[in-house]
This record gives structure tokens, sequence and C-alpha cells, in this order.
């Protein structure tokens, strides 16, 4: 048999599971199909919390969730968009920008966690169009002219299924040049070991069309046809034998009924937007809101910086800004709203409690619940406490199976794994923790039920389109999973996995370790 030597990690961006495996079905995917019938597959992998692309595509490629980078084993990139506090003044994150601040993304990590690309080793590796690629040898776009080249590209093409067709193929044969002249890339002739590559045409047609659109379907079917001409390539350069290809995505998608509108909730409750020139006068940041809304607001407790913004105390943000107002009450009055999570006072990167609410149509009044957690990354564990006996936050009571997790006690994320992976909100008690974790995290989190989407960026509504992703419902939050290529591979279902199952699979079939950090698991 021939032994797994190299692999290359591909992330498709914004595919629904149950959309992807039914295009398979359909006959419309034939060599993801031919992949998944000579492989491993699931059609139930559960990505990262939020569902939104970056935070979940540095759990994929580095095996481990977000915390608290400084001190513990994980990353630090909590959302697409954030703030930073430990500056003065605080900065604003936005990856998506014109500013180019996805190259800070590498940085953004810490250096407590390892990409796949830096657990191989010293060996020949590549990306192409992945920017989460700390430890590549070669990588494209190579610089910041050619990086704005291929935005503009993409973004502003007229005739946009052109445009996605020629960047779909770009990204392929891109690849296939440094199998093919490993020499020019690397200064020797040895093809890559690892490999990154991410198509992100299809976020941009889902966005704009929607996951039911001729558009993005067409889309899909392309990027099935030049996956096909990269199997056919190496395959006659002798190498389809010993490569392993992970096929994943990072979220999924849904269609909202309506764009909201919230300039009148700030204006009534006299909340300010943060900017860097406007600093003194701002009480609050929103980083991000499609469904899910992300909430920064300024603490009264003095920073070493003039300009400084501490997390504020529950007591402060029941009596906030200039108004007073209790904004756990307020936010619920948005337009959707359902669910709201927060820290409580003096938690620790090793111990403390998030505080969980849900507005609960069918008896008429807001349910509480919190989740207490204990232990660093590697050994973390949860509590799921609900206040009602009939019901709870995450609707896992009135499951047979979940329901015996709401019993006092801390469980570990393969556990909560174990009884969740079916529902909506899986792994929701372990994920949320680790994200609040993170001293990069927001201080309120609302989602609405994915009815309503409000598209704000760091205060700033983007657009009116109305499909998104990043609610924890599965169409959202649970993505497809192919592992084939090498005759060496098992044919195997899996019934349920992790997003950050993928490293730990593939470094295995290596023959390599997993970093220190990794929580994912071996599929095989």
């Amino acid at each position: 048999m021939n032994k797994i030597n190299r692999f290359i990690l591909c992330v498709i961006d914004d595919v629904r599971a149950e959309h992807f495996f039914d295009f398979i079905n359909k006959g419309l995917l034939p060599t993801f199909k031919k992949l998944m019938e000579n492989g491993i597959y699931s059609d139930n992998c559960i990505t990262d919390f939020p569902s939104v692309t970056f935070p979940t595509h540095v759990s994929i490629i580095t095996g481990t969730y977000t915390g608290d980078y400084r001190r513990e084993s994980c990353h630090g990139v909590p959302l697409y968009n954030w703030m930073g506090r430990d500056t003065s003044p605080p900065y604003l994150r936005c990856y998506g920008s014109r500013k180019l601040q996805i190259y800070k993304i590498n940085e953004d990590m810490g250096r407590k966690c390892k990409t796949i690309l830096e657990m191989v080793g010293e060996e020949n590796t590549t990306s192409i169009s992945q920017f989460i690629n700390r430890g590549t040898k070669y990588f494209f776009p190579e610089n910041k002219i050619k990086l704005i080249y291929y935005y503009l590209l993409i973004k502003h093409s007229r005739n946009l299924k052109k445009m996605m067709a020629r960047a779909n193929t770009m990204v392929i044969y891109k690849l296939l040049e440094n199998f093919k002249k490993p020499k020019n890339f690397f200064g020797n002739n040895e093809p890559p070991l690892g490999s990154l590559i991410w198509f992100v045409s299809s976020d941009i047609l889902m966005h704009l069309f929607g996951y039911d659109s001729q558009l993005y379907i067409s889309n899909l079917i392309h990027i099935d046809k030049v996956m096909g001409i990269l199997l056919d390539n190496l395959e006659k350069m002798g190498y389809l034998n010993d490569t392993a290809l992970a096929i994943t995505a990072d979220h999924g998608n849904y269609g909202a009924k309506k764009v909201g509108d919230l300039n009148n909730f700030f204006i009534r409750n006299n909340l300010t937007h943060y900017h860097p020139i406007k600093r003194i006068k701002a009480n609050m940041n929103l980083a991000e809101f499609g469904a899910v809304g992300f909430f920064n607001f300024k603490g009264s407790k003095t920073t070493p910086f003039k300009y400084g913004w501490t997390h504020p105390t529950l007591k402060e943000m029941e009596s906030y800004g200039p108004k007073r107002v209790n904004l756990f009450k307020e936010l619920f009055k948005i337009e959707g709203t359902c669910l709201m999570y927060h820290r409580d006072d003096d938690n620790t990167y090793k111990k403390g409690k998030i505080l969980i609410k849900r507005k609960c149509k069918k008896i008429g009044k807001i349910i509480s619940g919190a989740i207490e957690y204990r232990g660093t990354s590697t050994n973390f564990q949860t509590k799921y406490l609900s206040e009602n006996d009939d019901e709870d936050v995450f609707g896992y009571l009135s499951d047979k199976v979940a329901n015996k997790m709401v019993n006092n006690k801390f469980h570990s994320i393969q556990e909560w794994m174990d009884a969740t992976h079916h529902l909506d909100f899986p792994i929701y008690p372990d994920l949320i923790s680790r994200h609040f974790k993170n001293p990069r995290s927001s201080d309120i989190i609302i989602s609405t039920d994915g009815s309503v989407v409000y598209n704000i960026t760091h205060g700033k509504k983007k657009n009116n389109n109305k499909y998104s992703h990043d609610i924890g419902l599965r169409n959202s939050s649970i993505v497809p999973l192919i592992i084939g290529g090498s005759p060496e591979i098992p044919q195997k279902e899996i019934f349920y996995c992790k997003s950050t199952d993928i490293v730990p699979t593939l470094l295995k079939m290596l023959g390599k370790k997993p970093h220190e950090s990794v929580i994912g698991k071996s599929l095989i």
C-alpha cells in the first residue's frame, strides 16, 4: 500500500452540509462524490462559535479554539471584526477592510498555537489564497499589491460568474505550479508536503444571491470541476496515491426575512460608537451584527492608558450611559432578538461563569441559565445550568440524550459533542465559554433566530443582503467533511465530528504528532 506523504486542505467558503451532500446525491458534484465514496466523510461536522469566516478558519487550520491566548494553548482570533482593548486608544480589527488587516491575522493568533503547516516541520509547504498560513514556504498572493489586484478582481467584476470561475481556476493552477515546478517556489525539486487552499467565491455569491440561487449552485459545480482537474494532474504526476485531500467548509448559511435598522436604538439610548478619532465621547462599539451581535461597552475602571477601555461590571451595564439604561433589558428590545450571553464579574481564564438568557415564546417570558467553566484550553470542562425544569436556553431538556447533560456536573467537549451533535446549538456550552475567555471578546452577545439580520460592522451598516451565517442553528453550524485521495485512506462514514478534528487526522496520516494546543482528535 502507498504511504501518505502529503496533504491538501481545502476550505470552500459558506457551504451548508445538507446542501453539499444533496448536490452530491443529485450527481452535480462528481469529483467530490468520488472522494467521498473512497474515503472518510461526514455530513455532520460541527464548526466553531460564532460560525463566521476567520475564527472558524483559524480553528480548522490549528485544530484548536480561541481562549485567553496570552496564558493558555489556544488562538486569539474571536471574530471577523473585533475591538482590541490592550492599547490606548483601543484599535478596531476588521479583516475584510481595504486596509488589508487580513495580513495581521497570523500575528493575532498568538504564539501558543501552531498552524498545521508549522506542525509538519521544515518541509515544503504552500498556501494559495489562504491567509492563515504561518509556517508556509510559499504564499499566493505574495504581497499587498497582488492582494489588492486579487481583491478587486473578485469583488468588482462586471461579469461576476466569469470572474468567480477565473478565481476558482487560479487557485488550482497556482497550486499545480507548485507540484510541477517546485524549484521555482522552494529552491528544490520536492513538491509541497502540506498545502492550504481557499475558495472564497462561494461566500461572495451566497451573500449576494443566496444559497438557492443558480449562480451559487453553478459556482459549486465549477469548484467541483477544477478540483477534478487537480486530481487528474496529481494522478498523472504520480502524487495522487500518496496524497490526502481534505474538503470542508467554514460555516453554513441561512436566509433572513428582512434587514433590520438599529439607528433609533442607538439614539434612544444615547449610545455613541467608538472611532479612533472620536474616542472621548464614545461609550460603545458594535463589532459586528449579522443575526448575532457583539457589543463592547466602556467600563468605568481606570487603566494605565489615558483612553483605555475596560470591560464593565454587571452593575454598570444595568445602569449604563447618560440615560442609565439597563442594557440587558434594552438589547432584548432589538427586533428579532431571542438569545443573550455575557460573562459574570471576576471571571478568570481558569474558572468563571457565562450568564445566558432566551426569550421563550412558549411560556411568554425570558428564561435564564448559566454555563460554568473550569480548566485551561486543553483540559477544559463546562457545566450547563437551567433555572427552569421544563425549558432551557438551548433546548437540550426536550431531547432524551442531551437532557442528561443538564445534571449539575462538568463535562468535556467530547461529552458535549456526543450528546448534542444532532441538535441546534451543538457543543455550545463549551464553545461559548472559550469565546468569552478571550480578552478580545465582547461584553454582551445577542442573537436573533435568523429571521432578521442587521449587517453592521463596527457601527456601520454595510449592505442590505438577507443571506448570512453566524447563528447556532444547524443550517449555519454544520459543515461537510470529506478526506479522500490516497487508497490508504479507509472508506468510512463519520456520524459526527468537529472541525478541529481535521488537523490531527491529517497529521496521523503523515505519521506526525499534533501540537500540544490541538483540541481535536484523529478520525482514524
